[in-house]
């Protein structure tokens, strides 16, 4: 070939790395995750913690993992523990016991196909006895999840089905609600909707995930919307926020959630303010010998005057905890 032949050859086609879109679940995680999970009790998600709780994890030389979480709160003592560990074939399992008398037993397997996982859980307590089962499938530019919970002494199958679809960062998912007659396998239509799967059930989202940015708005029954974004402002500081829309009927008016973490050496800071004046802060310190981490937490009220100021909650993670 002559020298023209060989510099006018066209570039070498680039290729696109391939992009696996989120489960529905996890559209806007980001964002909750900051605006509560270092404030919340864990056991009761959505209630600010100001108790005093005591954790601890280990794990053995045969990978099995033992954890305990235990509370006290307005003279009650709560207890948790668990064990947890892999089982063959990409497996694992987890056991459950706490001082509600619950018992839960799962096993999670990623091998039966590629792309495939299934959890199938026993959870028996003393106010009903469950069985789950969570199906969840990705892959590149396809996630599917259905998760099915039948209580024991009733004849309806509750779940959700979900699926996103996603290509260059921007997934799209929806999610609907659903019941079956377990007698006659049939839809049971919920209270006020016309069809079982009426779009009046649905749930949209949208998730745009950049170099250090992700976006994401949510779109839920009754017109209610989340529209969040989390920011890694650098290395050690994440930024986030939200702005929600109550549901048609619902009580308040749309509010905006700010949040802020940042980690240093061995110290880690964490704060949420939103509009209805709800100021929420932990501080948290990582120590070597022993090994453990401290946390303290505080809630403020800003509407409440003399009661301004929460009682506080403190932590102790002993371990990996």
């Amino acid at each position: 070939p002559t020298r023209e032949s060989r510099t006018s050859s066209p570039p070498p086609s680039v290729c696109k790395m391939p992009f696996t879109p989120p489960l529905f679940k996890n559209i806007g995680k980001g964002i909750k995750d900051l605006l509560t999970k270092k404030f919340d009790d864990e056991k009761e998600r959505g209630k600010l913690f100001t108790g005093e709780v005591l954790k601890f994890k280990t794990k053995s030389e045969d990978g099995v993992t033992i954890a305990s979480y235990t509370k006290y709160k307005k003279g009650v003592f709560f207890s948790e523990i668990t064990a947890s560990g892999s089982l063959p074939k990409k497996s694992s399992f987890k056991l459950l016991l706490n001082s509600d008398r619950n018992i839960e037993l799962s096993a999670k397997s990623k091998g039966l196909y590629k792309g495939l996982a299934a959890e199938i859980a026993a959870k028996a307590s003393t106010k009903a006895h469950k069985g789950v089962l969570d199906l969840q499938y990705t892959q590149d530019f396809f996630a599917a999840q259905g998760k099915f919970t039948q209580t024991f002494d009733k004849s309806v199958l509750e779940g959700e089905i979900s699926a996103t679809i996603g290509e260059d960062n921007l997934s799209v998912g929806a999610m609907v609600p659903v019941k079956f007659c377990t007698k006659t396998f049939a839809p049971k239509v919920p209270k006020g909707v016309d069809e079982a799967f009426s779009l009046e059930n649905f749930n949209l989202g949208v998730q745009m995930d950049l170099k250090d940015m992700s976006c994401n708005l949510l779109v839920k029954p009754k017109g209610a919307v989340e529209l969040g974004f989390v920011q890694d402002v650098s290395k050690c500081t994440k930024l986030g926020g939200k702005f929600s829309v109550p549901a048609e009927g619902a009580k308040g008016s749309p509010t905006v959630a700010l949040a802020m973490s940042k980690k240093m050496a061995d110290v880690s800071l964490h704060g949420a303010f939103d509009t209805t004046g709800n100021l929420k802060g932990t501080i948290s310190k990582k120590y070597a010998d022993p090994k453990l981490t401290a946390s303290l937490t505080f809630g403020m009220d800003l509407t409440k005057g003399s009661d301004l100021i929460q009682p506080v909650g403190l932590a102790i993670a002993l371990g990996d905890a």
